[in-house]
């Protein structure tokens, strides 16, 4: 017996929708932290005046972790520490910033998360609350050397171009 045509397009729609979770999914969010692990290096942005360095360990165990900080003027404006860590609710990105002398400046005791919200290659997005509304991080390898980070807070969007440190770069 023949499956006429029109049932056979809503079959497969339809085991592409159960095979992903969704039909216009473009990748599922990593079960591992290896997928991750294209993020890891020392990333700079040497703009005129100012220095934005981003590092970040390769994935181990059940954690990556990254630290951020900018320079303007010849003194240190803000650091920033991050993980990306997976536990029972997947995999999220947690971070907090602190000023020169480390006092922190966000609540005191908990971290702001955000859960990796989309996955493709070479670029992964993580979302949650914040105290202003919601925040939006997205990185992407733009190329080999190239990385970009995207901030989307409080309607808002800044962009990071960081190019890949080698081990020379002081």
């Amino acid at each position: 017996m023949t499956i006429p045509r029109p049932f056979r397009v809503v079959a497969a729609g339809l085991a592409l929708l159960a095979s992903t979770g969704r039909a216009d999914q473009e990748t599922a969010p990593p079960t591992s932290l290896a997928d991750l692990a294209w993020i890891a290096g020392r990333w700079l942005d040497t703009s005129p005046g100012s220095l934005s360095e981003e590092v970040w360990t390769a994935p181990s165990g059940d954690s990556m972790l990254g630290m951020w900080r900018f320079v303007s003027g010849g003194r240190a404006r803000i650091f920033e520490l991050l993980t990306i860590t997976t536990g029972e609710g997947g995999i999220a990105l947690r971070l907090r910033h602190f000023d020169p002398l480390l006092v922190g400046r966000e609540d005191k005791k908990r971290p702001v998360v955000l859960k990796l919200v989309h996955r493709a290659e070479r670029e992964a997005a993580f979302e949650g609350p914040e105290y202003a509304g919601r925040v939006r991080i997205t990185y992407r390898r733009t190329e080999e050397e190239g990385l970009t980070v995207t901030l989307e807070k409080g309607g808002t969007k800044e962009e990071f171009r960081f190019r890949r440190a080698d081990a020379r770069t002081p």
